[in-house]
């Protein structure tokens, strides 16, 4: 298994092959996109593995950064190219999720709460076991000031009360449990999940608009 979290600020890693694991944290300041492949392969080193020997990987889908998921999206799909290695799709609100849940108790139901920039927030309501009870949606932070719930979301982000830190060892927990319980896809039924237009696709039809 080779989990993979790019969606975020910080990109998280957890590698376990025959039984040995190694995990990593790449800084907020490092580029993704410049620094995951490498840092697979230090961590593949370590474990004295290869990534011909693996042949399922776990992908946090979104919501989040556009820039970061298309990054993991690319990577996981070039590592599948020509195998039939299976994925496991997450999405941050599962991540922020089981996070939260390993160590506290929600009585009853409750939101997971990313930030969408631009005064936006995506939300997930579950309930007190963690499992998702309704689709998800963007709403604003004025909105969601006005919701009752108990709020969870992610410490690097500030946009809810409740905050979390997941680590590479719970993606992998997470990654691991989601395979037993059948949550396996093939590589081709892999997409992200965008709530929301990029902010670049918004600008775009924004000088669409005016030029016509």
């Amino acid at each position: 298994m080779i989990a993979i979290s790019s969606s975020g600020k910080q990109a998280l890693i957890a590698v376990e092959i025959n039984n040995k694991r190694d995990f990593a944290t790449l800084d907020s300041n490092c580029k993704h996109s410049e620094n995951i492949l490498y840092k697979i392969d230090k961590m593949l080193d370590n474990i004295g593995s290869s990534i011909d020997k693996n042949d399922r990987y776990a992908l946090v889908v979104g919501p989040g950064s556009f820039t970061g998921i298309r990054i993991g999206m690319a990577l996981v799909k070039g590592f599948c190219a020509g195998k039939e290695s299976k994925v496991i799709p997450i999405t941050t609100f599962d991540l922020i999720s089981y996070s939260y849940l390993r160590s506290h108790t929600i009585k009853g139901d409750f939101l997971t709460v990313v930030d969408a920039l631009s005064g936006l927030v995506y939300i997930q309501k579950r309930d007190k076991r963690g499992k998702a009870i309704e689709e998800a949606k963007v709403i604003t932070k004025k909105e969601l000031d006005s919701l009752s719930l108990v709020k969870i979301g992610l410490e690097e982000e500030d946009v809810a009360e409740k905050k979390v830190s997941p680590t590479a060892e719970e993606l992998l927990m997470l990654s691991l449990k989601m395979k037993d319980s059948g949550f396996e896809i093939g590589e081709n039924q892999l997409v992200p999940l965008y709530l929301r237009k990029s902010q670049a696709e918004l600008s775009l039809e924004e000088r669409v608009t005016k030029k016509s």
